[in-house]
């Protein structure tokens, strides 16, 4: 039983369990609830909902103080502002190895990272970024209110938790597939005419499966791409994730693809001279191969050599990994099969 897990059964069970970061949410909802001193500015509550990463705490509704008068002079987004305190208070860890791959895969080239210093990353992080994306578009149908999903900018490189939640909301959306955010994440609401201007995102009320902007979500989505194609002269379409829909991800020795389910990785066997194993009869003799699955790891050992170990992404059961063999016009390939414990799909297969 993991961590999260334990607290999970303790909860369920009426156990109050306050951990780390429940304080630190804490002190950074203190922090949101108070108002700027101005003299003369009249203020009022902007609702937004919070979704904890950790499915096994709910949906929170959150509120700031904002000046009544914010649409007189409007400054764009307030959220953008409002919620760096709660980004800046969380991991500021940035895995460097991870930066690099995504960068390569953006900029065509492993060059391009080596420019941005761990320092200007963690800088970045310092400042506690906050990255919108919109679920909604502004429409008139919708009365040109969008509604935005606001995240932690470099949540993926602090290797915060995915959230599962998160993408949910998108693939009802509309979202196919829908695109993955890393820890906590805010629900929030804003029209665009005659003013920009934040308002209010309420729990329960906004967050239920039949709410009305869900259930208009896909047909608004639709429309404001279709006109966008028509005036850019493009067809964009939603970017694929690395392993994903059948097209196989190459490694330094194996290869994998995945679905929110399991993932599968294929690694081809050499003789010692290097050259392809052509028949399964020989992968019997010479100590044979051999397979171990753990939690966050598998080891496979061939002929009583390493060949392959894999420290994974997340965590997998050990109890639904399994492995055959399958040959090929290139020889024979060692097939791996991983049962996923969080159901997602991963930016990378190793850690």
């Amino acid at each position: 039983m993991t961590p999260e897990q334990r607290i999970a059964y303790l909860r369920e069970r009426g156990v109050m369990v306050e951990t780390p970061e429940d304080r630190r949410r804490k002190e950074i909802n203190d922090i949101m609830n108070e108002p700027d001193e101005i003299d003369g500015e009249d203020y009022e509550d902007l609702k937004f909902v919070m979704v904890p990463h950790d499915d096994s705490l709910p949906l929170k509704e959150v509120s700031v103080k904002v000046p009544k008068n914010r649409q007189a002079n409007p400054s764009g987004d307030l959220m953008l502002v409002e919620l760096k305190p709660w980004f800046r208070a969380l991991s500021k860890k940035v895995d460097m190895g991870l930066f690099q791959d995504q960068a390569t895969k953006h900029f065509g080239s492993s060059e391009n990272p080596g420019q941005v210093s761990q320092e200007a990353l963690m800088k970045v992080a310092d400042q506690g970024q906050v990255e919108s994306f919109t679920l909604v578009q502004p429409r008139e149908s919708n009365r040109h209110t969008m509604v935005n999903i606001y995240l932690d900018e470099v949540g993926m490189l602090k290797r915060l938790p995915l959230n599962k939640r998160a993408a949910q909301f998108c693939g009802k959306a509309g979202f196919n597939p829908p695109p993955k955010f890393y820890g906590d994440v805010f629900l929030g609401r804003m029209k665009v005419k005659p003013v920009l201007k934040n308002i209010d995102f309420k729990l329960n009320i906004d967050t239920a499966p039949d709410a009305a902007w869900l259930q208009a979500a896909t047909m608004e989505n639709l429309e404001h791409q279709t006109a966008m194609n028509q005036i850019t002269g493009r067809n964009d379409t939603q970017p694929v994730g690395d392993g994903e829909n059948g097209v196989a991800k190459a490694e330094d020795g194996y290869t994998w693809t995945q679905n929110d389910e399991e993932i599968e990785i294929v690694i081809s066997l050499k003789s010692e001279d290097g050259s392809s194993i052509t028949s399964t009869k020989e992968t019997k003799g010479g100590g044979g191969l051999k397979v171990k699955f753990f939690a966050k790891k598998m080891n496979v050992e061939f002929r009583k050599k390493d060949i392959l170990s894999l420290s994974f992404y997340a965590s997998v059961d050990p109890d639904g990994c399994t492995w055959t063999l399958d040959s090929d016009a290139n020889g024979v390939n060692l097939v791996v099969t991983c049962e996923k414990n969080d159901g997602v799909s991963w930016p990378r297969v190793t850690v």
